[in-house]
């Protein structure tokens, strides 16, 4: 990453930091200022709704010029085995390197539009000239996750997307997953990075981009972790159909070791929701509760105590009810904490509604239902007359 865009990031953090500090009370208006000014923010950006719209239509148009060229280069575009669409990819990857650098946009959406698009010209475009190889079907898979993690990894270390850094992830799982150990190294790659992983989403030496990059591979490697140990993941293959050769291709589990995938499948969630709590960590505990359902629904499956929607219920009715006794315990505490955790926003906007309060608010938008207003009787006049009689009323 550039070096003044890392430290553009880092005043933007601040920035906002020092908003919430006001909005919450902690700092008054004078505070505030001072710290903007101390931290000037010199990117253009845009607001979470219009950056939306922006990258929409910036994706609409330049996929629309791209097939518009296509069109007419149609013949020489299948003969020369995908090189236009790397050469295209290279000039929106030249793009918005010129917004990220010259042009000082961030969060503008048309840069992280460019971007994804670049990303994925360029690997169809050398996937289209590797097949033009003729490798094989096993020799292609491999090389295209291959690039998929190169790619994805080299555009969230330039350009810090967390989408790019979770991507490449993703890919480098299903390629360990075609060795001879790959359920074996599932579990031993996250245990081995994960903390590492953490512990970089917290240095004070990364960009804020990288942080959350890092973070990002954190939850992607624990989810792939669970799927390793998980009982389903074994009894349906999940982890050797990815080999390409299928279910078949592995002994069945001795009767002696499938147990262990059983208590596994409960005891990682467990583990991993211990260590948020110990570590201070919501992202842990987050996933040590989705973890936690998800090995409940797992249980439901291999026993059936009770239909899907009673234990989806009961589920739901638990975990709201140990919700309300926890925050209850909290706030129960002195200055409404107990061993440094607390129930209260630290920090937080008191004007940002939940999801359900802001949907109420937008529908009570729409303009209120008014009766058509009819004019009444308006007597204009008339004539009257007979016999030679006239008049006017």
């Amino acid at each position: 990453m550039r070096a003044e865009a890392a430290e553009a990031e880092r005043r933007f953090d601040v920035r906002e930091a020092a908003r919430g500090w006001h909005r919450a009370g902690a700092i008054g208006e004078a505070a505030r200022a001072a710290i903007e000014a101390a931290y000037p923010d010199d990117r253009a950006r845009l607001g979470p709704v219009f950056r939306v719209l922006v990258f929409g239509f910036a994706v609409v148009a330049v996929s629309a010029l791209f097939g518009l060229f296509g069109l007419f280069m149609a013949e020489a575009f299948t003969r020369s085995n995908g090189v236009p669409l790397m050469l295209f990819g290279l000039v929106l990857v030249g793009a918005t390197e010129l917004q990220v650098g010259s042009l000082r946009r961030a969060q503008g959406g048309t840069e992280a539009a460019t971007a994804f698009l670049g990303l994925c010209y360029l690997l169809g475009g050398m996937l289209w000239l590797v097949e033009s190889a003729r490798l094989g079907e096993a020799a292609w898979i491999n090389l295209a996750l291959v690039l998929v993690v190169v790619l994805c990894a080299a555009a969230a270390y330039r350009w810090g997307y967390m989408l790019f850094a979770a991507a490449a992830a993703s890919a480098l799982f299903p390629l360990l997953a075609r060795g001879p150990w790959g359920r074996l190294t599932w579990v031993i790659v996250p245990v081995a990075l994960v903390p590492a992983l953490l512990r970089a989403g917290d240095s004070a030496r990364l960009p804020p981009s990288h942080r959350r990059s890092c973070q990002a591979v954190a939850v992607v490697c624990l989810v792939f972790l669970y799927l390793a140990v998980h009982l389903g993941s074994w009894d349906l293959g999940l982890v050797e159909a990815l080999t390409g050769e299928g279910r078949a291709s592995r002994a069945p589990a001795p009767a002696p070791f499938r147990p262990l995938f059983a208590v596994a499948t409960a005891l990682v969630p467990v583990a991993t929701f211990v260590w948020g709590i110990g570590a201070r960590r919501r992202l842990l505990i987050n996933l040590g509760l989705v973890g936690l359902l998800s090995s409940i629904v797992t249980l439901r499956f291999y026993v059936h105590v009770a239909p899907l929607w009673v234990a989806l219920l009961v589920g739901g009715a638990s975990a709201l009810g140990l919700a309300l006794a926890l925050r209850r315990y909290l706030d129960s505490g002195p200055g409404q904490e107990r061993h440094g955790f607390t129930a209260e926003p630290l920090f937080a906007d008191p004007e940002r509604r939940s999801t359900l309060e802001v949907a109420a608010s937008v529908a009570s938008l729409s303009p209120a239902a008014r009766a058509i207003e009819r004019p009444g009787f308006q007597g204009g006049g008339g004539r009257s007359g007979g016999g030679g009689a006239t008049g006017n009323f």
